[in-house]
């Protein structure tokens, strides 16, 4: 099996992948989950931040023996740290909850700055970074969608959650992007670990646009842009196992919704699709055929779908027949769903009535065994 040359020129400085409590972290502060941390002698942090409606609620871990705590925040990094809210802390410590109005800023940085009772010098938390944009426009063509338009330098994997509250960015493999990326007109740092929101009362998504409809338009990207549709949420993945960094664009289009469609009838079934996966490919399955494209490095091994064997290498087209049938008639393409994955990197998959897209990326050296279950039908 190859090892990528990167390993050993371009990639001497991995980026470890985020741990899962870290990334727990996130998706608190985006979607408004509770949070317990464990509280030891260990300096004051901050270890969520949530947005609720025109608040933000932090919630922060503090040592016994404080004699003083306060909020702290700067509008630019090269700024005077301000007072933003003096917090009531027990002076036996622990996890504190506590709400401050959204500022009407382009962009804020928070800190914790603590006194202690027994000395006198001061305890500074690391700072974390919030940054506020105006919500999502109508795009200049079409007043009835809003725009995420993302344009960026990818070197590695990165996954964007999107919802009507905000973005969040999680780094996984390689490097981070170098320097900001760019949404709409607004740099964002996704190496401070940043989730993007809005200023004042109005929904990073206005509530008029829809986002279970929301395309996606790809740009500009030599590898994997991906979307997957969970419940309340959009999750955009970004690939580039190739050497080196690229270039990527790509806008999500969010429309007022439409007049719900009819639901027909499908036949439920199941379809599992496993590979040998080294590089990056996609998956294109129709009701007529499946059409396999390999993008980058080696060619994937061990191709499945349910029991039918696949060499990719001899054709890149299963017709849905005979003893190759893996999809039974009248199947409703549009009510795919994951119900099983595995693999160390991407395997996702989204779907319309014409047709289902399948994407696996390995961007770590070396490849791996994926395997993604799709079922149809109610």
């Amino acid at each position: 099996m190859r090892e990528r040359a990167r390993q050993f020129t371009m990639k001497l400085n991995h980026v470890p992948r985020r741990t899962l409590w870290g990334f727990c972290l996130a998706l608190i502060a985006m979607f408004g989950l509770t949070v317990a941390a464990m509280v030891s002698s260990s300096p004051p942090a901050i270890t969520s931040l949530t947005v609720v409606e025109t608040n933000l609620v932090f919630v922060a871990s503090f040592p016994p023996g404080l004699q003083s705590a306060a909020l702290e925040l700067r509008p630019e990094l090269d700024a005077d740290w301000q007072t933003a809210a003096a917090l009531t802390v027990p002076a036996s410590g622990g996890v504190v909850e506590f709400i401050l109005p959204k500022p009407e800023l382009p962009r804020a940085f928070f800190r914790l700055n603590v006194r202690f009772s027994e000395v006198t010098n001061q305890t500074l938390s690391t700072e974390l970074q919030f940054v506020a944009v105006p919500p999502l426009r109508p795009d200049a063509t079409n007043a009835d969608e809003a725009v995420f338009h993302f344009q960026g330098v990818i070197d590695g994997s990165d996954r964007i959650t999107l919802n009507h509250r905000g973005a969040l960015w999680e780094h996984v493999n390689w490097d981070w992007p170098a320097g900001p990326v760019v949404v709409n007109d607004a740099q964002w740092n996704p190496s401070a670990k940043n989730f993007m929101t809005t200023t004042g009362a109005v929904s990073f998504l206005p509530e008029e646009f829809s986002l279970p409809e929301a395309r996606l338009e790809v740009i500009a990207g030599r590898d994997a842009v991906a979307l997957e549709r969970t419940n309340g949420a959009l999750i955009v993945y970004l690939d580039d196992t190739l050497p080196g960094a690229a270039p990527y664009e790509f806008k999500l289009h969010f429309p007022k919704p439409l007049r719900p469609k009819p639901a027909g009838v499908s036949t439920a079934t199941t379809l599992k699709i496993q590979a040998r996966i080294d590089g990056s490919d996609v998956l294109k399955i129709t009701a007529s055929e499946a059409v396999w494209t390999h993008r980058a490095w080696d060619l994937p091994g061990g191709v499945r779908l349910n029991d039918i064997v696949w060499d990719v290498g001899l054709t890149n087209t299963l017709v849905n027949t005979g003893t190759n049938r893996f999809l039974p008639d009248k199947v409703d393409l549009s009510t795919a769903r994951i119900t099983k994955r595995q693999g160390r990197d991407v395997a996702t998959m989204r779907a319309d009535h014409e047709a289902v897209w399948v994407t696996f990326a390995d961007n770590p050296n070396g490849g791996d065994d994926y395997e993604l279950e799709i079922s149809f039908g109610p």
